[in-house]
């Protein structure tokens, strides 16, 4: 390879990691074969064409590129990346985006390539199918399938229910608020964080163009949010525009984005009323042990503190930001019944929906 192509790999790929990220090389074995069943196929090839960069194979890059575009002409970060390919093999290139002579604007590079970075990024850094959500700590079995967003991670993970514990089915990419998570007010453009049930199916021939394959609106703002004051509506998991596959990581006023062929393949998944929809900051994995324990630990509390013995037929989820775990109960007419354990000052106190906007004061965060 000549020495400029050389160098030309070498600063695509510094470009395509996170700050401090480094070039670790992914899990073999077991966990690559996980991954790639987890998957959608235009994400494992653009992961292929970025590996082979990296590891300077542009005709392997080339080829996964091509084979990309084919099944989708419209992903605009694979067209990005071809055309650096076959740039790189004529003269240096100093940036992703460096063959767009007719450059679009900063602000659209921009967004490629933080694209670019948050598909790589769990490309290296793939959950071990070993470990668990400490967000899902129980699932009832009325909720067969629930979803766990990442927010930092830009993914959305799916789960099936086995016999009341989380397993990894599938994960896609995800966009989220263009102003990032903690949703406080109406119009923030940022996505709230918390325990939502998605409430309908708005398909496809009822919007516009811009939500894509249809839509799944969250119930936000749910009892927790309105205790703490937070307002908004209208926060939806929802598709693209038919010109358009996928969108950067921050450019929603709020939405759960995914792409249109992720959003299909995700409503043979999705109950509305039923199915859970988790937004974390960043999804946190546990061994099973450790996830065992908080398990029976918050079960317990919750036994305890609503005397009442038996919790199998609940969710239980977990937010370890805001210190706050979320028994889901089961309802004959499909809405929420949520109670709420808020630790405070190292004790965990019981607050129940129907009580939070009456008792504000339960419900407060800590300073």
């Amino acid at each position: 390879m000549p020495i400029h192509s050389l160098r030309a790999c070498l600063a695509l790929c510094a470009l395509l990691t996170w700050p401090g990220l480094g070039l670790a090389a992914p899990v073999q074995g077991q966990a690559k074969v996980q991954t790639q069943a987890l998957t959608p196929l235009p994400d494992q090839l653009l992961a292929q064409a970025l590996q082979a960069v990296r590891e300077q194979r542009l005709t392997d890059a080339e080829a996964d590129i091509n084979r990309l575009l084919k099944l989708q002409p419209d992903f605009h970060l694979a067209q990005l990346i071809r055309g650096d390919i076959l740039l790189a093999r004529s003269r240096p290139i100093a940036q992703l985006g460096a063959v767009e002579a007719k450059a679009p604007s900063d602000t659209k590079l921009d967004d490629l390539r933080d694209e670019a970075r948050a598909r790589l990024q769990r490309h290296l850094h793939h959950p071990d199918p070993r470990l668990l959500p400490a967000a899902i700590l129980q699932i009832s079995p009325a909720q067969p399938f629930v979803l766990l967003a990442d927010a930092a991670r830009s993914r959305l993970y799916l789960f099936e229910n086995i016999a009341g514990e989380p397993r990894l089915l599938r994960d896609y990419y995800l966009s989220i608020g263009r102003m990032g998570t903690e949703k406080r007010r109406e119009g923030d453009k940022k996505t709230p964080l918390g325990v939502y049930r998605i409430t309908n199916h708005l398909p496809d021939q009822r919007l516009t163009d811009f939500y894509g394959a249809g839509a799944f609106p969250l119930n936000y703002p749910n009892a927790w949010d309105r205790a703490q004051g937070r307002t908004g509506h209208g926060i939806w998991l929802h598709g693209v525009p038919p010109d358009t596959y996928s969108r950067a990581p921050n450019s929603s006023d709020g939405c759960l984005v995914v792409t249109n062929p992720d959003l299909i393949e995700l409503r043979r998944f999705i109950q509305v009323g039923q199915t859970p929809v988790i937004i974390a900051e960043q999804v946190e994995w546990m061994d099973r042990a450790a996830w065992t324990a908080q398990h029976k630990s918050l079960l317990a509390t919750f036994q305890k503190k609503t005397r009442r013995t038996d919790l199998r037929q609940a969710s239980l989820f977990l937010n370890p930001q805001e210190r706050l775990a979320t028994l889901d109960l089961p309802t004959r007419n499909g809405q929420p019944d949520y109670l709420y354990l808020h630790r405070k000052k190292g004790r965990w106190n019981l607050v129940a929906s129907g009580q939070t906007p009456q008792h504000p004061k339960l419900a407060r965060n800590d300073p």
